[in-house]
């Protein structure tokens, strides 16, 4: 399963967050060598799953039956993994778990900035909306008030 992840991310977005970054959260660079991705990669899924299943089935509200009212959720959706992914790229580089020893200078040091981590976000946040439509396309169909959502005029 970190390998789908990572695979995605990877290919979609290494260029936006940086190959550092995508070393470590492949477990190249980091301390105890585990892929990352799939702890991620499963939040995020996870995250659309319960803001869909909240838009379609449990406040499943006749007025918000429209694009801009599954918009709205969708919009929280993305913001929501946005701050997932930087929190979670975050809180390991202030603990320094993406330090790396440099051969050369003989330090422990860290190529990961935290605008790689802002851009880890942006791309969780986008691979979110994603998930989020293909989710919504998947479980709209028993919902009694939101199943033309986001296709109703």
């Amino acid at each position: 399963m970190g390998e789908f992840f990572g695979s995605i991310y990877t290919a979609l977005f290494e260029g936006l967050f940086g190959i550092n970054l995508a070393d470590y959260l492949w477990g190249v660079t980091s301390q105890d060598g585990a892929n990352l991705y799939i702890g991620i990669g499963l939040w995020m899924f996870g995250v659309s799953l319960l803001v869909a299943v909240l838009f379609y089935y449990i406040i499943n509200h006749p007025r918000l039956n429209t694009w801009w009212g599954w918009g709205i959720f969708m919009i929280i959706n993305a913001m929501v993994n946005f701050c997932l992914g930087i929190w979670w790229t975050l809180s390991d580089l202030w603990a320094g778990d993406m330090e790396v020893y440099d051969k050369e200078t003989r330090q422990m040091v860290t190529f990961v900035t935290e605008g790689d981590c802002l851009s880890f976000g942006i791309a969780n946040a986008i691979l979110s909306l994603f998930a989020f439509f293909i989710i919504s396309m998947a479980i709209k169909w028993k919902s009694t008030n939101a199943s033309q959502a986001p296709f109703n005029k």
